[in-house]
Parts: structure tokens; sequence; C-alpha cells
């Protein structure tokens, strides 16, 4: 049952309202389902305070819910029965599907904790993202404070995390090495770190432990169909390989040279690639992050960690942009204190690459390009 206490707070721009401010209606009965747009975000009335209000009334009226993040047209002939909540894939991979999830399953299961302390959670994904819903719910169950922007950019968003004195946060790494940059005079009491979408690398996962040292920092792997399948809290990359054959959230994780999950008679492949290292299993990146160069395959995102823990390097994305000649050339956008220092430590590693996987066009910048997802964009351009 999704109730929300009195004692939640929601603060976005031109609205601060608590639990009380919502109340089930039953203006939606009859229908089949409720929609709403990713465009749906107005200063009268901002997104978040809508899809709280949405879920709500789905659940009264006992049908489906969809946040329609991208206006793609939605098939309303083949809905779940009841109370469910449709949200896009990111379309990291392919088209964006609608994927429908029960309550029960997006629910946090660490909410009920008598001795937890009030955390003020700023919103850093789009909400209708999974992720983004996650850190709602949470901040809902939990009972906790939520800042909410959806338009903002990651400068804007640093900035409303120091002026609510913001405590709890969610974000993909590359979202936090650039909140991480914007805080490098004043930074706001975070207690709580959460990192998901991407890989969780040990640098940055040392550089967030240096500048938050009194955080707990976790990171989940987790997907749209799936939903949380695991989260690692011992601040180290990857996950330990004595988890392999064992099941978290009813799947089993098995490996080849990618993450697969599976349940009874059903297998999936989560394109996330893999390597066996000690007592660790480490991502290397995702399956369509591999670039022919020349006839050489080229993984962008280990080579980007590789960039990323080079000195003078806070942060970097490497990407393919298309060739006539090779069928595509490496690049790297990078984050600096010292541009020529970089391009030191860039030079000497280059040397130690294979030619295929040199970067040849090399440029700088003061924040990294994200996707709307808050990921790196890495497709051929």
């Amino acid at each position: 049952m999704f109730v929300i206490d009195e004692l939640f707070s929601l603060i976005e721009p031109d609205l601060q309202c608590s639990g009380i401010d919502f109340t089930p209606s039953s203006s939606c009965e009859g229908r089949a389902f409720i929609e709403l747009s990713g465009t749906d975000n107005t200063s009268n009335s901002p997104l978040v305070s809508k899809m709280i209000q949405a879920m709500l009334d789905a659940q009264q009226a006992d049908i489906p819910v969809i946040f329609n993040r991208t206006n793609q047209d939605i098939d309303g002939s083949n809905l779940p029965t009841g109370f469910a909540i449709g949200l896009l894939t990111s379309g990291t991979t392919g088209q964006p599907k609608l994927v429908f999830h029960r309550l029960s399953k997006l629910m946090p299961k660490n909410a009920n904790n008598p001795e937890k302390v009030a955390s003020r959670w700023l919103l850093c994904y789009h909400p209708m993202s999974f992720a983004g819903l996650q850190v709602i719910l949470q901040a809902i169950v939990s009972k906790d404070t939520l800042i909410a922007d959806v338009d903002a950019n990651l400068q804007c968003k640093a900035e409303l995390a120091i002026k609510h004195n913001v405590n709890a946060i969610s974000a993909t790494p590359s979202m936090m090495r650039a909140l991480l940059m914007s805080w490098h005079t004043k930074s706001p009491p975070l207690a709580v770190i959460t990192l998901g979408g991407e890989i969780a690398d040990q640098h940055t996962l040392d550089t967030i432990k240096l500048q938050c040292p009194k955080a707990k920092v976790r990171h989940i792997y987790a997907t749209t169909e799936a939903g949380v399948i695991f989260s690692v809290k011992d601040g180290l990359a990857g996950f330990p390989r004595t988890w392999l054959k064992q099941e978290f959230n009813g799947l089993q994780l098995t490996a080849t040279h990618t993450l697969q999950l599976n349940r009874l008679n059903e297998s999936i492949d989560t394109g996330d690639c893999i390597t066996l290292s000690g007592d660790r299993v480490l991502f290397t990146g995702r399956e369509d992050s591999l670039v022919n160069v020349g006839g050489v395959k080229v993984n962008l995102e280990t080579l980007e960690q590789k960039i990323i823990a080079l000195v003078g390097i806070t942060d970097a994305r490497v990407y393919a942009k298309a060739n006539p000649i090779t069928g595509a050339l490496i690049c790297v956008e990078l984050c600096a204190d010292d541009q020529q220092i970089a391009k030191e430590a860039l030079k000497e590693l280059a040397e130690q690459l294979e030619p295929a996987a040199r970067p040849r066009i090399i440029t700088f910048s003061e924040q990294i390009s994200l996707s709307a997802t808050g990921k790196k964009q890495r497709l051929i351009q």
C-alpha cells in the first residue's frame, strides 16, 4: 500500500508541500489507465508533485499509471490489470520499451529503521527514470525531504545541494564526478551516496571517499526490466566473486563474457561485460561500447577508466567518431586542473596502448557532456 506520511516534504521550484497535501482522488474511476508526460513540468504544477498525485490516484482506482518520459506512442491494448507503474527503458541499447512494475518491486527495503536520521535527498535523475522514481519512493517511505528541480543542470543542482543542506544523494558516477568538481570549495554535508547506471570504478570510489569521508557509499546494480538486483557497500569496484551462482531478487548471477541473470526458464543477458580479477567480478563496460577501429576492437569504457585514473585528470569521456578509412577514431573529452599536466599524462599512456586505442582527437571542457539520463554518450558521432 502506497501511503504518504505527513512528515514527508517536497521542495520544487515555487512549491513546498508535505505529505498532508497529497490525498487520493476518485476522479479517475472508470479510466483504463493514467498517463503523465515528461513534458508536463510547469511552474504552477511541477512534475514530481504531479507524479506522486498520479500514483495515489492510480492506486485508488486500481489501474496502471504510465510515466511517459519521452512521449512515446502508448499501446493501451496490452496493459496489466490493477495498479502498476509503467516506465520507459533508457533506450541505451535501442528504442525505449514500456515496462510495468508492481509497487512491491519498487519500494525500498530499508526504510523502516527506527535509528535512521532524517535525510534531505537531492533528485539528480529525471523523475520518470527507474533510478529517479526509486529516489522519490525512498524519500516518501522514509518520511524524508526531497529537493527536486527537473529542468536544473548539474551546476544548479550542485548549488541546490548546498542551499538545502542535502545529506543524501543518488547519481551516476559521471554525475557524481561533476558534482564533486562543483563542490571544490564548499560541499553539502553528505551522509549517504548511492551510485548507479554506470560503472563505479575504483578511482571514482576513492575520490568520493577522499572528498566525502563521512558518507556511506554504495553502488547499485539494476535494470529497468528486472529492477534492483544487488548493491555493493564495501568501497570496492565490482562485486564479490562469491556472489556468482547466488540469487538476488529472485535472479541467479552467472558469468560468461557478460553478466547473466537467470530464473526458472528465463535468462537475461545484461550486455554488461565483466572480467574476473582475484576475488572480484569487475565490470568493463557495455557490450555495445566495443568499437571497431581498423579491424581492432577497442573497449571505450575500459580506456576511459585508465584515463580518469591519470594524474591531473578529474574526468573524461571516451567516444568514437566515424572515419571513412578506419571505420572510427577514438576521441576523448577531458576535465583537468592543469591541461599541460593532463596532456603529458595522456601522451605517456598513449605510448602504452595499441595504435587503434590511442585518442586522435582531444578536447578540454569544464564539464563532461552527459545524456538526459546522466550517462556519457559514446555512440559513433
